[in-house]
């Protein structure tokens, strides 16, 4: 009677070590470079900043380490971080992005596997303007954010192909605006839901490449004199090159 009460016990413990077991299965470090082109739009119900539009361009790097894209079925998961900053005239951009996703994959047959995951994270970007109507502008934000997102999953020949759809919600952000020669507000934003889609491929030498889109929206929580109701759109397209490790 104990023997077999241990044998179960073994057993059961097996059963819920198992799926963590495959979540080491092949983590890779992936380290490379980014190139984006995004399409900001700044609206307000202050006329020295509303009807702003801008299309600028954007390099940056990223790391990332884990198993998305190479893990069998389980769990999978991945951490990561990137920062990227791009001009356009007088105007800049800087921004930075961690995150943290964790999820089940599960197979459709020998080759693909459906992915179901959540995460967190936190996002950061300052916008920069300067012109003769508005002066100087700056609009950073600041966001802890949840995820949720669907992947598919197909292993090749001689390459790994990962489709990921899903969104970013903000939770609890800040914004601070700064306007030359009137001074600066710091306000709460508006939790938002923020789509994205990535494509990513690893080839068996290790190379990494893929392409996203990305729409992130910010839109202050109060009505106050100098930040007006000031909201920024940013739509981002971009593509990434690296190596595995």
């Amino acid at each position: 009677m104990r023997l077999r009460t241990t044998l179960i016990q073994a057993s059961a413990v097996g059963m819920i070590l198992s799926p963590l077991a495959m979540a080491a299965e092949q983590p890779i470090s992936n380290l490379g470079l980014i190139g984006a082109y995004n399409d900001y739009e700044l609206n307000s119900d202050n006329d020295r900043v509303d009807g702003r539009d801008e299309d600028v361009g954007k390099v940056g790097v990223y790391y990332n380490f884990g198993n998305k894209m190479t893990g069998g079925p389980g769990v999978i998961f991945q951490i990561g971080a990137n920062a990227r900053y791009g001009e356009h005239g007088d105007d800049e951009v800087k921004d930075a992005r961690a995150d943290l996703d964790l999820g089940m994959r599960m197979p459709l047959n020998n080759n693909t596997n459906f992915d179901v995951l959540v995460g967190a994270g936190y996002d950061w970007t300052r916008f920069e303007m300067d012109d003769r109507r508005a002066g100087d502008v700056e609009l950073s934000n600041k966001s802890p954010f949840a995820k949720a997102a669907l992947g598919l999953h197909h292993r090749g020949n001689n390459v790994i192909t990962r489709l990921e759809v899903g969104t970013r919600y903000s939770i609890e952000g800040e914004a601070k605006v700064k306007l030359d020669g009137v001074g600066s507000e710091t306000v709460d934003l508006k939790d938002k839901f923020n789509p994205y889609a990535e494509l990513n491929f690893l080839w068996d030498n290790g190379f990494t490449a893929g392409v996203y889109y990305t729409q992130t929206n910010y839109e202050l929580d109060d009505r106050r004199e100098l930040a007006a109701n000031t909201e920024l759109e940013s739509n981002e397209v971009g593509v990434t090159l690296g190596m595995a490790f």
